[in-house]
């Protein structure tokens, strides 16, 4: 199923683009659902897709232990716009999920074309990834 204008707009990777600019993103962009106990990507594998949670939650696994969990709002699957364009974790349906998906490749040209865009969505992304490595920090001091 296409996503709509409004379900970019419920997510935080998004904040400051005006309605033009998400048209850009959410003409690409689309619904997609997965079962519990699935896995949507597995840890080294290529990143091609950008996944960002309507419901459901989101277990981040490195090996096999749980490092973070995503939540509505949230996003996963970063890798796809940082090269090498290998996935760091793991990614399990800890719940049934909706996720909106969109191709890393046409992210990246859209960020390539109109900087602003490519900008204000990294500076969120590296945002998430300093929350997860902190998580991951936090997980490993606990374990010594």
């Amino acid at each position: 199923m296409k996503a709509e204008l409004a379900d970019l707009k419920k997510f935080s990777i998004f904040d400051g683009l005006d309605d033009r600019e998400l048209q850009l993103i959410v003409e690409h962009a689309k619904e997609e659902t997965y079962r519990k106990g699935s896995r949507i990507f597995e840890e080294k594998a290529l990143a091609t897709d950008l996944y960002m949670l309507i419901e459901g939650r989101i277990a981040i696994k490195m090996g096999n232990r749980e490092v973070d969990y995503v939540e509505p709002g949230g996003i996963f699957g970063w890798s796809t716009v940082t090269e090498p364009y290998a996935f760091t974790a793991a990614a399990w349906v800890a719940e049934e999920t909706r996720a909106l998906v969109i191709r890393g490749e046409v992210l990246r040209d859209i960020f390539e074309k109109n900087s602003h865009i490519g900008y204000l969505v990294m500076r969120e992304i590296a945002s998430v990834i300093s929350r997860r490595l902190k998580a991951l920090r936090y997980k490993l001091s606990e374990t010594r």
